[in-house]
C-alpha cells in the first residue's frame, strides 16, 4: 500500500519567546515542630483488623497537588503535600487507589501512570512520637489528551472544560489567561535561537521540556531547520533544565524511510541517549482518513517508533491533512480517524500524551481537521469528539481494599471543639456591582472605575477581547479602581466586575455587572 504522509506546511505560526515569570521552586520536606497546642479528639483506626492506633486530627495536613476532582496529564504525576501540624515526621506512607505504594521522607511522590482513569490518593504521616496524621482523600483523573495552541488559536478556549490535562504553545511562556492557569504548561525550545531561555526555564522547575520543533524542515514550512550535527552538538545544553526531556520532534517520523534526520541524531556520539526521556512525534496523514487510516497511523508511526527506541511516546502534532472543512463527507472521515486514534492511543501504555493539531475551519486545504473556529472558540463536531472521547473513567470497584487503612473523610475531627453548634453570623452576598467608567490610559492601559459598595472586601475584574469571554483574564482589587496593563493597541476589550465579602476563609461573590467595552487607543 502506498503511503501518503505530508507535513502540514506553513500552518504553524512563529511565536515570540518571552521569559516565563510563573512557577515555583520545589523544596523538600522541612521537619519542624509547631509550637501551637493542637486540640483534637483521638480516634481509632483499625489496621488489617489486628490493632488500633490513636491518631490526632490533622486540620491542616493536606495534599496540595493534584487538587480534588482535577484532571492531570498522564506520565509522571507529582503528588505534593504540606507538613503535618503537630510534630516531626519520621516518614510518609503513600496510598494510591486504596493500596499502600511506598514510603518517603519528602513532600512529593512521583507517581507514574498512563492509565486513563480516576485515581485516589491519601498520605499517612508517621510522627517521631509514634502518632499518625492523615490527609483527606484526593480524587484525580489522568488524561493523555492535551492542546497544541498558539495565542491566535487558543485564546477563546476553556481547556478545563475541554477535559485537557496539559498544553503547549511551541514557546517557553504559558498563557496569562485565567482559564489556562489551571492546567499544566509544557515549554518548548523551538530552535537553537530559543536556547537563551534555558536558564529561565530551569528556574521554573518545569516537569517536562520539549526539544527542537521539526528541525528537519525549513522555516518557510514551519520547521526550525537545524542541521542534525548542530542539533546533536547543542543537545547537552537542554539537559538538566527540567525533570524530563523530550527528544527533537521531526516532521517526518523516525520509522519512515525519509525520516533519516532523527535516526542520525539518535545515532550520534554527541547525544547521550539516557538524557532523552520520551520521543515526541508529528504525523499529518494525507489522502484518506477513517478507521483504516487511524490504524495505519497507530501501527506504522506510533508502534514502529516505540519498537525502534523503547522510550515513552508523545504525539505532539497529528491530524488528517488535505481536506477542507466544507466537504461533509471528508469531515466524517476525519471524525472516524480521530475516534479510532484516541481509542488506540489510550490503550497503549507506552503512549504518555498526545495533542491533535487543530487547523482553522477557514483553512481550505486542511479545515476538516479543525476542532474549533479560532475566531469564536466554537467547537466543531470533531472538536466535540476530542472533548468527549477518551476521558478518565471511574475507578473499578476495589472491594475491601479501598481506604482500608484510612480514617473517615473528616479526619476524625468530630469532637466538641470542632463541632461548633453555635449559630454563625449570616453573611449576605454583596449587591450587584456596576462599572461607572472605563478610561484609556497611556501605555496600553485601561482604568476601571467601579461604583463603591459598602462593607465589601474587594472587587474582581474580568476582561477579555471577545464579548463571550472565551479566553479571559481576571484580577482582584481591594479598591474600587484598578488599572489593567499590557493590553493590545487598537483592540476592543470587554469588562465585567463583581464584589466580594469574606465568609469564614472563603470569598462570597455578588453578581457580575453589565458588560462594558472599550477600544485601547493609547
Amino acid at each position: 500500500m502506498e503511503r501518503d504522509y505530508i507535513a502540514h506546511g506553513a500552518a504553524k505560526i512563529k511565536l515570540k519567546l518571552r521569559l516565563d515569570r510563573r512557577g515555583h521552586k520545589y523544596e523538600g520536606i522541612k521537619k519542624i515542630t509547631i509550637l501551637v497546642l493542637v486540640v483534637a479528639m483521638a480516634f481509632s483506626v483499625n489496621v488489617t483488623g489486628t490493632f488500633t492506633e490513636s491518631v490526632k486530627a490533622a486540620t491542616e495536613f493536606q495534599i496540595t497537588s493534584p487538587t480534588n476532582e482535577s484532571i492531570v496529564g498522564a506520565g509522571h504525576v507529582y503528588i505534593d503535600w504540606n507538613n503535618p501540624t503537630s510534630g516531626t515526621v519520621s516518614k510518609y506512607n503513600i496510598y494510591i487507589d486504596g493500596n499502600y505504594v511506598t514510603s518517603t521522607n519528602t513532600n512529593r511522590y512521583d507517581y507514574y501512570t498512563t492509565s486513563v482513569k480516576y485515581h485516589t490518593t491519601w498520605i499517612e504521616a508517621v510522627l517521631s512520637n509514634g502518632s499518625k496524621e492523615y490527609t483527606k482523600t484526593v480524587k484525580f483523573g489522568v488524561s493523555k489528551k492535551g492542546l497544541a495552541v498558539n495565542d491566535n488559536m487558543g485564546r477563546r478556549l476553556d481547556p478545563v472544560a475541554m477535559n485537557m490535562g496539559w498544553y503547549y504553545t511551541w514557546g517557553t511562556t504559558p498563557f496569562s489567561y485565567t482559564t489556562y492557569k489551571q492546567i499544566e504548561f509544557v515549554p518548548m525550545i523551538w530552535g537553537t535561537g530559543s536556547e537563551s531561555q534555558l536558564d529561565a526555564i530551569a528556574k521554573k522547575n518545569y516537569k517536562y521540556l520539549l526539544g527542537y520543533n521539526e528541525p528537519d524542515m525549513k522555516g518557510d514550512v514551519g520547521g526550525s531547520n537545524i542541521n542534525v550535527n548542530v542539533a546533536a552538538s547543542h543537545w547537552a545544553k537542554l539537559t538538566g533544565k527540567s525533570d524530563y526531556l523530550g527528544a527533537p520532534a521531526p516532521a517526518l517520523c523516525p520509522a519512515w524511510n525519509s525520516g533519516t534526520w532523527f535516526r542520525t541524531f539518535m545515532d550520534s556520539d554527541l547525544v547521550d541517549k539516557s538524557t532523552i526521556d520520551f520521543i515526541p512525534l508529528h504525523c499529518y496523514y494525507g489522502t484518506y482518513g477513517g478507521a483504516a487510516g487511524a490504524n495505519t497511523f497507530l501501527k506504522e508511526v506510533v508502534d514502529a517508533t516505540y519498537n525502534m527506541y523503547h522510550k515513552p511516546i508523545w504525539i505532539t502534532e497529528f491530524a488528517v491533512s488535505g481536506w477542507g472543512y466544507s466537504n461533509a463527507s471528508n469531515r466524517k472521515q476525519v471524525e472516524a480517524f480521530l475516534k479510532t486514534a484516541i481509542e488506540g492511543l489510550n490503550k497503549r501504555s507506552y503512549v504518555e500524551r498526545y495533542s491533535w493539531f487543530s487547523f482553522n475551519t477557514t483553512d481550505n486545504s486542511n479545515g476538516a481537521s479543525a476542532l474549533w473556529t479560532n475566531s469564536t472558540g466554537k467547537l466543531t463536531d470533531l472538536g466535540n469528539i476530542y472533548v468527549n472521547d477518551g476521558n478518565p473513567t471511574e475507578l473499578a470497584a476495589q472491594g475491601s481494599a479501598v481506604n482500608k487503612y484510612q480514617p473517615s473523610s473528616d479526619n476524625g475531627s468530630n469532637n466538641s471543639s470542632n463541632n461548633n453548634n453555635n449559630t454563625q453570623p449570616q453573611v449576605n452576598k454583596p449587591a450587584r456591582a456596576k462599572i461607572s467608567k472605563l478610561k484609556n490610559v497611556k501605555g496600553r492601559k485601561v482604568k476601571v472605575s467601579i461604583k463603591k459598595i459598602r462593607k465589601v472586601k474587594g472587587y474582581q475584574i474580568k476582561y477579555s477581547d471577545n464579548k463571550k469571554f472565551n479566553g479571559y483574564w481576571q484580577k482582584n482589587s481591594k479598591k474600587n479602581t484598578y488599572t489593567v496593563k499590557k493590553l493590545d493597541k487598537k483592540t476592543k476589550y470587554y469588562f465585567k466586575v463583581r464584589a466580594y465579602v469574606i465568609n469564614g476563609n472563603k470569598k462570597l461573590y455578588g453578581s457580575y455587572s453589565k458588560v462594558k467595552s472599550i477600544t485601547v487607543k493609547k
